[in-house]
């Protein structure tokens, strides 16, 4: 068995297609004829482009997005900037030029922080590829018709490469390099397509042919190359089983978020990017209870603009159609880092400056994007959410900048919503503590418990060495959410949840019987969490969650939690 990172859930079985590529081979020279040469590289280019939206208008759904993104980037001026200079300016030839100009951009791109960033040089990589093929005249590899049942074995998937694989075929891809916001990893969510990445040497290992078994749960995946008898009726009593549940679960669809005696509760969609918003709607989330804004800062050497912003709120607010966007203002420092804000190293990051502490000191930073927030309140139903708030001084000082950009919108005769809501994230013990107070001057609550933890517990999350101790099943941690409910429902506004607990099957019960209104969960979750919600019994769950808050440590709520979850 070979251990890899999964990126998506499933089971299949196939025979390896192995896509290795040929590396292209540039010369470098001086050209005689540079505005020849340059006229020749604009050509070239301007037919990658016109390939591209092509590839775009015969896409639908999540494909046309992820195309319509890398388009984007591929029309962006800037792009060929350092390429045409080379040619024009220096006299090189457009093969080595392409190859260096975009190399600048590409090393530009992996040293962002940010992990979806980072992935994008993938992109700008498959760019300059296509492009040196051209002016090289060698020809691309066709996925176009491939055998059924294929696993999918590659270096690497581009997204150009992606829009191009024969999906109806493909059972399974496996690739040694990649992330989970790669575009291949998020067409393979879409598709429901068994997906591992981070397999060293894996076109090495596995032949042309091969015969393997694939199989991925959450961040494990496995592959079997021509797996015993014994593992391949294991693993097809695994796929039964998960088939079986798939089937069940799409009929929670077309269901209500309703307990068994009559408890209503709203389950919603995390996103990150725009393209998300699809795998909310096919999931049937009922809204969106975090769009994480920070992704169009990380887009970009500078900070977006106020249009570019409206432009990707609008396209969510619409496509959720009336159903809630709750859109969170911006949100770096501590472990997100962006290059158009520049911040200063911190011995302490996630105890600094971060998040509404740096809105509230640069207001030209947050208006900017509070006057696209509010723009695009018009077309749908948009809130805003405050992160890392800890004193109601800092929610009132929020507030009134909000109000400024509404009197500003008003003198230029601009639409937005007028009673749009205003919501806070709950993540600072001090303000759980305070929940009642800051209750009566905001529209909700979203406890956000992955910081929560961190901070009531004094684990950092992504130290290994400390690791078990960073648990949701801390009493302490427990009974600040459980503030934080009671504060709002004492004020008569809601509480929604969008961290990782609120999607955890054996943490659902419990959140019920503490009260929680909004359950917001990466929209893969959102089925199985609806199976939960349906099948429990509410006021059992109050019972269950009485029982929880008399217990002193984590050990006996975790044992007590999956027992109860084990018996439904």
């Amino acid at each position: 068995m070979i251990k890899g990172k999964g990126v998506s859930n499933g089971i299949n079985f196939g025979n390896v297609v192995l896509l290795k590529k040929e590396e292209l081979k540039v010369e470098e020279f001086k050209v005689d004829d540079r505005q020849a040469e340059l006229k020749f590289f604009q050509t070239t280019f301007e037919q990658v482009v016109e390939e591209t939206k092509q590839i775009a208008e015969k896409s639908s759904g999540t494909e046309k997005d992820i195309m319509e993104a890398y388009l984007a980037i591929l029309q962006d001026p800037t792009l060929i900037m350092e390429t045409q200079n080379m040619i024009q300016n220096e006299g090189y030839n457009a093969g080595y030029a392409t190859k260096v100009g975009f190399n600048t951009i590409i090393q530009m791109f992996k040293a962002m922080d940010d992990s979806y960033m980072a992935e994008r040089s993938a992109d700008i990589e498959d760019m300059k590829n296509r492009i040196i093929a051209k002016i090289v005249k060698k020809e691309s590899v066709n996925l176009s018709h491939l055998p059924e049942n294929t696993i999918m074995v590659a270096r690497e998937l581009t997204t150009s490469d992606t829009a191009k694989l024969d999906l109806k075929n493909i059972a399974g891809i496996i690739t040694e390099i990649g992330g989970k916001n790669s575009h291949v990893s998020i067409m393979a969510r879409t598709h429901e397509i068994p997906s591992i990445i981070g397999i060293e040497n894996a076109t090495q290992i596995l032949r042309d042919g091969d015969f393997i078994g694939i199989y991925v749960d959450g961040d494990q995946g496995e592959v079997y190359l021509n797996p015993t008898e014994e593992e391949l009726s294991k693993l097809k009593q695994l796929k039964d089983e998960i088939m079986h549940e798939k089937e069940a679960l799409y009929d929670f669809k077309k269901r209500e978020s309703i307990t068994k005696d009559g408890h209503r509760v709203e389950l919603v969609a995390n996103i990150g990017v725009p393209q998300d918003a699809n795998l909310a709607v096919e999931n049937a989330a009922e809204g969106i209870g975090l769009f994480r804004s920070e992704f169009l800062y990380m887009d970009s050497e500078t900070v977006p603009t106020e249009e570019e912003q409206f432009e990707s709120y609008k396209v969510v607010v619409e496509k959720m159609q009336g159903k809630p966007v709750i859109i969170r203002t911006l949100d770096v420092g501590g472990d997100k880092e962006i290059k158009s804000i520049s911040l200063e190293k911190e011995a302490n990051p996630f105890l600094g400056y971060r998040a509404i502490r740096i809105c509230l000191d640069d207001v030209a930073l947050f208006k900017t994007q509070l006057r696209a927030l509010l723009r695009a309140s018009h077309f749908g139903n948009l809130a805003i959410m405050l992160p890392m708030i800890s004193s109601i001084d800092e929610l009132r000082a929020a507030k009134r900048i909000i109000k400024d950009v509404e009197n500003e919108l008003d003198q230029k005769g601009i639409p937005y919503k007028r009673d749009i809501k205003v919501g806070i994230m709950i993540e600072i013990p001090a303000a759980a503590l305070i929940a009642d107070h800051l209750a009566k001057e905001c529209d909700f609550f979203s406890i956000g418990t992955n910081d929560l933890i961190q901070y009531t517990t004094a684990v950092e999350r992504g130290n290994e060495k400390i690791a078990k101790l960073y648990t949701k099943y801390h009493p302490g941690v427990i009974k600040l959410i459980k503030f934080a409910i009671d504060g709002a429902h004492k004020n008569g506004i809601f509480c929604g949840m969008c961290g990782e607990a609120a999607g955890d099957s054996y943490y659902i019960p419990l959140l019920l019987g503490l009260g929680l209104d909004e359950f917001s969960m990466n929209p893969s979750k959102i089925l199985k969490a609806r199976k939960s919600v349906c099948e429990a019994n509410f006021e059992e769950c109050k019972k269950l969650a009485e029982e929880i808050l008399s217990m002193a440590s984590a050990t006996e709520v975790e044992k007590r939690l999956k027992e109860y979850g084990n018996t439904k």
